[in-house]
């Protein structure tokens, strides 16, 4: 079954979607609409529900009330192959294969494209490796890398499944500075819908066309960047301050988060020379 949609229309929807664990309400009347070829940032404290919501996303939780569609069709009725050609999902925690080196992991991407000849799956997989910068490290073992290259390698191995929408549970997690900048640059040049729950609110801004911000299970808000991520609602959601400050070269200003605390702080006295009696002749 082949999946088009009105490019009016949203490639993902969540429609009222709640969802309990272990008697808990973890989700309650939850909607999103994610439009094709969107940046989708799920942001909130722990426990607001971003992960749960990726999982009901991906097809990998059902929900008790409410549904998910993609491309307008009932992501609960799609067969599992039809499923993986449209979505794929990173988690937080990746179980790994240690056994497998690297290329070899990242082809499991190749599964869902069973028609595809080998020619072609290897481009395929040789191109997510050169650009999630991983080509040097192919016929290393799994288990021999870091906790950061295995992320870009998950990540990797979801780029070459060829997915039109793209679920990242935190996928910076794990990377240092200039890698997790790196990979949402990349993230952005993939021309594919891209949701993903992000820790740290000081990159979204860099990632997301717009925001879902939410609170115990709940859309707090959902609007661009700088208007979700407002002074009152980080306070209020995250507890911190947030300071728009510009910055050269770029078209807005970047958000700066602090801690309120961090201003009442007493400041170190002045260094000053140590006094000292002048020496007597």
């Amino acid at each position: 079954m082949v999946i088009s949609h009105s490019p009016t229309e949203p490639l993902l929807e969540v429609q009222a979607v709640s969802l309990q664990r272990q008697d808990k309400t973890v989700l309650h009347r939850v909607s999103v609409s994610v439009p094709f070829g969107a940046h989708i940032a799920l942001v909130g404290p722990n426990g607001s529900g971003k992960t749960s919501l990726l999982q009901v996303m991906a097809g990998r939780l059902q929900p008790g009330a409410g549904r998910v569609l993609v491309g307008g069709l009932d992501l609960a009725q799609m067969p599992g192959m039809q499923r993986a050609r449209q979505l794929a999902v990173v988690h937080q925690h990746e179980q790994v294969h240690g056994q497998l080196r690297v290329r070899d992991y990242v082809a499991l991407g190749r599964t869902p494209h069973l028609e595809a000849s080998r020619d072609e799956n290897a481009q395929v997989v040789q191109s997510a490796l050169q650009r999630c910068r991983l080509d040097a490290l192919q016929d290393r073992l799994m288990r021999s890398l870091s906790g950061g290259e295995q992320q870009r390698a998950a990540i990797a191995r979801a780029i070459a499944q060829q997915p039109r929408i793209l679920l990242l549970d935190e996928p910076t997690n794990h990377l240092d500075l200039r890698t997790r900048a790196d990979m949402l640059d990349l993230l952005a040049e993939l021309g594919v819908t891209v949701v993903a729950a992000l820790h740290e609110l000081s990159l979204v801004q860099r990632f997301a066309h717009r925001v879902v911000l939410l609170g115990e299970g709940q859309v707090v808000a959902e609007d661009q960047p700088s208007k979700v991520l407002t002074k009152e609602l980080v306070l209020g959601n995250f507890g911190m301050d947030v300071f728009y400050l510009p910055l050269p070269h770029r078209e807005h200003d970047i958000a700066v988060f602090e801690s309120p605390q961090t201003a009442q702080r007493p400041q170190p006295p002045h260094a000053t020379r140590p006094h000292t009696r002048p020496r007597a002749h």
